[in-house]
């Protein structure tokens, strides 16, 4: 009888074998995200990014009291082998909206970043994008300043086949306004 031998391969998971696995507690104790069929385990979150998280949580919630509300650390499916969680997301609609299902996509998500910074800017800006996420932030804390991605397009030089049209560096000592509210942020109130 003849051997067929294969190259290994990648075994990707999808959304509900992540979430079987989750429910056996597999996962017990550990921070992962499913991106891309692959199971990544995040870093220990320091006081520093803990610190920004609730910062951005406090400034957004101040600005998107009407028709959103924020999701902080939760799901967020924008594929079937995808279930980001977003440091936060601004979702549009009512909580209980999403009682049956995690939601598809966001006015805006943001990345506080520090040691995960390449892998925000790069990885999951392209993750994002190809969900169709008009606006991504990423808040910059080795560098003290926010990094805004907007209008996602076709790239196939990104990992996962698209990118932002737009990528502003905003500083410490600046205001931006998301494109989906009528307020601005003043860049300074979301870092430690």
């Amino acid at each position: 009888m003849d051997t067929i031998l294969m190259e290994p391969r990648l075994l990707l998971w999808t959304k509900d074998e992540y979430y079987k696995m989750a429910e056996i507690g597999f996962f017990d104790g550990k921070r992962v995200e499913l991106i891309e069929g692959q199971v990544l385990e995040m870093s220990p979150m320091l006081s520093g990014h803990a610190t920004a998280t609730m910062l951005v949580t406090q400034e957004l919630g101040e600005i998107y009291r009407q028709h959103h509300f924020l999701r902080v650390q939760l799901p967020l499916s924008v594929s079937d082998i995808s279930d980001p969680e977003p440091d936060v997301a601004v979702i549009a609609g009512a909580i209980r909206d999403y009682r049956d299902a995690h939601p598809t996509t966001a006015a805006l998500v943001v990345e506080v970043a520090d040691s995960s910074l390449d892998y925000d800017r790069t990885d999951k800006a392209s993750l994002y994008a190809s969900a169709g996420i008009r606006e991504y932030w990423v808040v910059n804390l080795p560098q003290r300043r926010l990094e805004v991605f907007r209008s996602p397009i076709p790239d196939t030089s990104q990992p996962f086949g698209y990118g932002y049209a737009s990528r502003t560096i905003v500083a410490e000592s600046e205001h931006i306004q998301p494109l989906a509210a009528n307020q601005s942020v003043f860049v300074a109130d979301l870092l430690p």
